[in-house]
């Protein structure tokens, strides 16, 4: 028995068929109802007109100064009194201690580097 394969097959792409829309040589005619830059150039002149492109600029006002002082001095107050009520345990002073450097860097990093102006 001799086993012969069949020729093998080649898979091709059909022929491409392009319709010619335009006649040669000649540009198709521009639209202004389709025109992407006379549209945005109306837009341009109806926001001009309606004042919407005009800033005002104003003086930057932050509160973030304000909100720093007001959660700094009492959080650092309160362990820092914490650190001297319990100067007599090592544990409490530590760890009070440890809460004031741990606010005061958090709070000034947050703060000053990480928010924005509000």
């Amino acid at each position: 028995m001799d086993d012969i394969d069949p020729p093998r097959k080649h898979y091709d792409l059909k022929p491409r068929k392009f319709e010619q829309v335009n006649a040669p040589g000649i540009a198709p005619e521009k639209s202004t109802a389709h025109d992407v830059h006379a549209m945005l150039q109306q837009n341009r002149a109806v926001e001009q007109k309606a004042g919407i492109n005009e800033i005002e600029i104003r003086p930057v006002t932050s509160r973030r100064k304000r909100d720093y002082w007001l959660v700094f001095i009492p959080s650092v107050g309160f362990l820092g009194l914490l650190a001297w009520l319990g100067r007599g345990n090592l544990y409490v002073l530590v760890s009070a201690s440890a809460g004031i450097i741990i606010v005061s860097v958090g709070l000034t990093w947050i703060m000053w580097f990480v928010m924005d102006d509000y």
